[in-house]
């Protein structure tokens, strides 16, 4: 009897232990039924932050460097700008102005192979807050100079993770700038199962202008571009921008500008080759991450310039992976994507002008991403013009309308037409209620699903960011023929002023060094 009641005691503590232990894989597998799949947010370039030994008494934030960094490089240029005003020491401006740009952002240099040091680390990390909802996201971070196919694999990994917390077998995807590099290198790595939908965000899918102009060293500094773009940057209050536009525009008229673009001549002519050959091509050409922002018809003008084929051959060959396979078969992927029931958007800003700094300053844009590279293929007039009187669009003439009223665009070229809307007057990723509405209808019901299903949202809009509202751009239906261009606008289109975000100041992060030294006088 004695025996028989251990015996029942014991199996039913072995079945307590076995119920207690498998308790957490009941737990992680228990699935959730609130209908609303979990949103993951790319982010941007800058969106991890970069440390120089972490964790040691040494540890210095090396991105984005703070105030006392510039600060700093501020007081290290004071003394020889000062010589060089008295006796025009080029090389000792050329010393202190590489040595000090080397002492902010000379250790985000990577190694001959485009990798990082151990010394530099992020603080990227995965999630571990299982809340999720309309209006709620995952914040993906990653060190921006990794190569994309690298930055994929932590990717992968953390929509896994959000996966698990959540209890959802897929998610969405709002890929922001540079984050829609690195969310078209997960798709070509991974595929796009467990996607439900994907929204690209003012993305440099096909790169930017602006970088590969840099690498070839195609500088550019126009003094009406300068004030242009500087009546973009955040303010508060409406009546700033307003005060912030009339100050500049008396500097402007008092030749402020055109007197600081003479001084670049002199520099240009004594310092060019030296910053690119010890500054640019070392420190920033090491980056895979940045080589993916360079457009296709720059890129292996770029790679000569930048490299030496016989001692650079691991980094180049990971540079062409990404840039001919994933930047040069984006149709294939977005295509493939879609096809296999991802829903997509892409967003593209025009009407802003783009870093001021290199020979493509007329691009329409965000005023960071050239808008026919965003959109993945639009046909775009130049800032300020609209396209030729009688204009036809290229593609589904008759069929279906995809020239803006404003005659600025045809985006009957894009790659996904019907999946593509224009934001006039969008800086740069920044959004604000109007654009979190829009994309909440694309992710969570059926009224937006491509530009012809919701008269609401058709392909252009009108952004408004004291109202905060997108507001249509003429009327469009479904068919409907081509209007041929008649009625297009031939009136110069002045730039707009409104708040932005840092992701559209970072170009200049990068131009600076060049484009203090260097221009190329505009022709008139």
């Amino acid at each position: 009897m004695r025996k028989n009641i251990r015996r029942i005691f014991s199996i039913i503590l072995a079945a307590i232990l076995l119920l207690c232990a498998s308790l957490p894989v009941f737990a992680k597998s228990e699935k959730c039924s609130c209908g609303t799949p979990p949103v993951i947010y790319v982010a941007a370039l800058g969106s991890a932050k970069l440390y120089l030994d972490k964790g040691t008494e040494n540890e210095r934030l090396l991105f984005r460097p703070d105030t006392a960094a510039y600060l700093r490089l501020a007081a290290r240029l004071a003394p020889a700008i000062a010589r060089l005003a008295i006796d025009k020491n080029y090389d000792a401006f050329g010393d202190a102005l590489i040595d000090g740009v080397r002492g902010v952002f000379g250790d985000l240099q990577m190694d001959e192979n485009g990798d990082s040091t151990d010394r530099v680390t992020s603080d990227a990390k995965l999630p571990d807050n299982p809340d999720h909802g309309v209006d709620k996201s995952y914040y993906f971070a990653y060190d921006f100079r990794e190569d994309p196919l690298t930055v994929a694999d932590k990717l992968h990994e953390y929509i896994a993770c959000v996966k698990k917390l959540t209890g959802h077998d897929t998610v969405l995807l709002r890929a922001s700038s540079m984050g829609g590099v690195m969310t078209m290198a997960y798709f070509y790595k991974y595929g796009t199962d467990g996607i439900d939908a994907c929204i690209f965000q003012c993305c440099p899918i096909l790169g930017t202008q602006v970088a590969g102009d840099l690498f070839t060293k195609k500088i550019v500094i126009d003094p009406e571009a300068l004030v242009r773009y500087a009546s973009q940057l955040p303010t508060d209050e409406q009546w700033q921008s307003d005060l912030l536009c009339i100050v500049l525009d008396m500097l402007n008229y008092a030749g402020v500008f055109k007197a600081l673009v003479g001084v670049a001549d002199k520099l240009l002519e004594n310092l060019t080759d030296r910053v690119f050959e010890e500054l640019m091509y070392p420190v920033f050409g090491s980056m895979p991450g940045i080589w993916s922002f360079v457009t296709d018809d720059e890129y292996e003008q770029a790679k000569k310039m930048a490299f030496d084929e016989n001692t650079s051959k691991r980094l180049i060959s990971r540079l062409d992976e990404y840039h001919y396979n994933v930047q040069c078969k984006a149709g294939e992927i977005l295509n493939r994507a879609k096809n296999n029931g991802v829903k997509i958007m892409i967003v593209a800003g025009y009407n802003k002008q783009r870093t001021p700094l290199v020979e493509s300053y007329m691009s329409n844009s965000d005023a960071t991403v050239d808008t026919k590279y965003a959109s993945v293929g639009a046909t775009v007039a130049d800032l300020g013009s609209a396209l030729p009187e009688g204009y036809v669009q290229k593609n589904e003439t008759g069929v279906h309308d995809h020239l803006s009223k404003d005659g600025v665009i045809d985006a009957s070229t894009c790659l996904l037409p019907e999946n593509t809307w224009f934001i006039k007057d969008m800086l740069h990723c920044k959004i604000h209620d109007g654009h979190k509405e829009m994309y909440n209808l694309f992710f969570y019901s059926d009224s937006v699903t491509d530009v012809w299903s919701n008269e609401k949202y058709p392909q252009f809009l009108q952004n408004d960011v004291n109202a905060k509202t997108l507001t249509p751009i003429g009327t469009q239906a479904r068919p409907a023929a081509s209007n041929g261009g008649s009625g297009s606008s031939k009136e110069p289109l002045t730039p707009q002023t409104g708040s932005a975000s840092f992701a559209a100041v970072i170009p200049l992060l990068f131009a600076l060094p060049a484009g203090v030294v260097s221009r190329r006088r505009k022709r008139s």
